[in-house]
């Protein structure tokens, strides 16, 4: 398990965006792609953090904030 915290911040994590949980998923972009068509609005990134893995911020229909962390896609050769 790993848990992160954003420090407040007015432009990318203002009050009650600064505490963001990340769920793992298997394809970032599908999923986030989904999540788009089904009501969310694209908060920040997607941004690749390393490590072989991208994550995502997107805002549900509610307001509340939350991220996808996810692989990185295997490169074609």
């Amino acid at each position: 398990m790993e848990v992160g915290f954003h420090p407040e911040d007015l432009e990318h994590n203002p009050q009650g965006h600064s505490t963001v949980i990340y769920w793992c998923v298997d394809d970032l972009d599908t999923r986030r792609q989904q999540l788009i068509d089904a009501g969310c609005v694209p908060h920040r990134g997607p941004l690749v953090v390393g490590q072989g893995r991208k994550i995502c911020q997107l805002i549900d229909p509610f307001g509340n904030c939350f991220g996808l962390d996810g692989p990185l896609p295997p490169r074609s050769t």
